[in-house]
């Protein structure tokens, strides 16, 4: 799979989507709502977030 190049100082993800400003905003915006507004419980999240990441083969 190719790599896409990091922009703007960012790391991971954030520095791929920093290559569409208004994608990446919007991305922010939402994620924003959801980890921090959710009535998820906390545990539940990190849940969430570690199977996301090993199912995407990344390294949590």
């Amino acid at each position: 799979m190719p790599r896409i190049d990091e922009k703007e100082g960012l790391e991971g993800f954030a520095g791929v989507y920093a290559h569409c400003a208004d994608l990446f905003q919007g991305f922010m915006y939402n994620y924003g709502l959801l980890w921090s507004h959710s009535r998820l419980d906390p545990v539940l999240k990190d849940l969430v977030r570690l199977k996301s990441a090993n199912l995407n083969g990344c390294v949590y």
